[in-house]
């Protein structure tokens, strides 16, 4: 019997990690990845498969392993090489794969023994083939994109039991446009490829009998191929509404699915049960698609397209980027009043960076703008220098920016905006023992934060009145998290949120 360690290791302190909100979920994990219970899931009888997610539990160095196998991305990348190299110096076999091990392999390759790119569908077997007689490769490349029929359910009872708040299911991978940012298209490829509605069905109801009651479906963009899009949710839809208590789906699509041929596919994902979609509205500064090609949000109007989502009861997450080519030190300002318009609670804020084997990459290294290896969380860093600023004016602009939409007002107005969006019931819904518990839970956690921030739970539910509070409460649950990291970054700026615009004269 061989004996397999697979790893999730801790990510970087993010806006995406979503940390500090245990106590009011009541998981250590915000959502699971599946990418090691699909490995898990191809593994033989005679492979016994452990999986450890750092994000849930502690990592023991101790003991033998056949394989120690580790995965992750970009802001895993410090963890996932101190993981690789503490058990190679004890000894044990060490693999790695995953995104960032096939984007980054110059990176990746002095820690590993043995190194996986791209899919692992086809490698993975492989392997697991050549390592059961004794004599494997010291590197296995996928030169093929996977037909998700052949991707295995994954193997979630590997995974520890209750620990996340969201489940996962995957329903294609690849995405069709062409942001020269994103490495999506890199890693996976321009043409989706997806799995059946029958298949989707099926992950839905694994994940529900296990206790999950909101699920991420986990496309790079759900929407991006609407027939498609909407045989899923037709059959999920059918899922959904024949459960006693309807799951709350969450996904990512693109801002246009908001143009009005487009609008019954919307109308289809909510009475699905969509309930939240992050977006990659990036900036509402109509210059910067142009320059990287994301030419899906060349919109008249961005406020109102989130409002369309907003009104069928789905809540956007914003995914936003400062530093593009054409940002000014206007931008911050800019950015902040289209967000407070749009009333959009949650925000991603990141700077633009050059990612390995991207074309902007490519671009910006061949105009002489790119700087050294991005090791740190790309919130507060980049590899890039910027045409129109300095780069010390850029990392201002974005901690004041984050500062001005996580004070508490300015918070509370975007949620004020987003509950006008929101159908109104038609009558009251009665709160159960479940709902008391989490806004005590809500309470607690908020008065810990202190008098500034101890009674915007009160104030964000007034808004809600006679509204579903769905969004409300995951809000109120990434605010908690987006303060938390802000003060762990050591950034957390009260008087600097308080500015209406960013000051730059102490900067050059």
């Amino acid at each position: 019997m061989k004996r397999i360690l697979l790893v999730n290791p801790l990510p970087s302190l993010s806006l995406y990690s979503w940390p500090d909100v245990a106590d009011i979920t009541g998981r250590p994990g915000y959502i699971m990845n599946i990418a090691l219970p699909t490995l898990a899931a191809m593994a033989p009888p005679e492979v016994e498969v452990t999986i450890v997610d750092e994000a849930v539990e502690a990592l023991d160095f101790g003991g033998h392993w056949d394989l120690v196998g580790i995965t992750g991305y970009l802001t895993q990348m410090r963890r996932m090489c101190d993981i690789a190299d503490e058990f190679k110096r004890r000894g044990q076999l060490v693999a790695i794969g995953g995104p960032y091990a096939s984007l980054s392999p110059h990176v990746v390759r002095p820690h590993a023994d043995i190194l996986f790119r791209g899919e692992a569908e086809h490698t993975w077997p492989a392997f697991l083939a050549d390592f059961s007689s004794g004599h494997w490769q010291t590197e296995y490349t996928s030169h093929e994109t996977v037909d998700l029929h052949s991707s295995p359910v994954p193997d979630i009872g590997k995974l520890r039991p209750g620990a996340y708040e969201l489940g996962v299911v995957q329903t294609s991978r690849g995405c069709p446009f062409e942001c020269e940012f994103c490495d999506v298209i890199v890693y996976l490829g321009r043409r989706q490829r997806h799995k059946t509605p029958p298949r989707v069905v099926d992950e839905l109801e694994q994940l529900y009998q296990a206790g999950y009651r909101s699920v991420f479906l986990s496309d790079d963009n759900f929407t991006a191929n609407r027939r498609r899009a909407a045989e899923i949710m037709t059959a999920v839809g059918d899922w959904n509404r024949s459960k006693p208590r309807p799951v709350a789906l969450y996904t990512q699509l693109s801002i246009d699915v908001t143009r009005d041929r487009d609008l019954p596919l919307l109308d289809l994902c909510a009475e699905a049960g969509l309930r939240q979609a992050f977006v990659g509205i990036e900036t509402p500064n109509a210059e910067a698609p142009r320059e990287v090609h994301k030419r899906q949000n060349l919109r008249s109007d961005l406020v109102e397209d989130v409002h369309r989502i907003q009104r069928r009861g789905i809540m956007v997450q914003a995914g936003m980027i400062t530093g593009f080519d054409s940002d000014t030190l206007d931008s911050f300002a800019v950015q902040y009043e289209f967000l407070q318009a749009a009333g959009v609670p949650m925000v991603l804020l990141a700077m633009l960076n050059a990612l390995d084997g991207t074309p902007l990459q490519r671009r910006l290294a061949e105009e002489g703008r790119l700087k050294g290896l991005l090791l740190s969380d790309a919130a507060l860093d980049t590899n890039i220098i910027p045409k129109q600023m300095t780069s010390q004016q850029l990392v201002k602009g974005t901690v004041w920016l984050l500062n001005r939409l996580y004070q508490p007002r300015p918070f509370l107005e975007r949620l004020s905006v987003f509950a006008d969006q929101l159908p109104r019931r038609s009558q009251a819904v009665a709160s159960d023992e479940t709902d008391l518990a989490f806004w005590a839970r809500v309470a607690t956690s908020y008065a810990a934060l202190g008098s500034e921030l101890r009674d915007v739970p009160v104030e964000a539910a007034r808004l809600f009145r006679a509204r579903d509070t769905h969004g409300l409460r995951t809000a109120l649950v990434f605010y908690r998290s987006a303060v938390g990291v802000l003060r762990r970054w050591g950034l957390w700026d009260p008087r600097l949120g308080a500015r209406p615009a960013p000051d730059f004269r102490s900067v050059a």
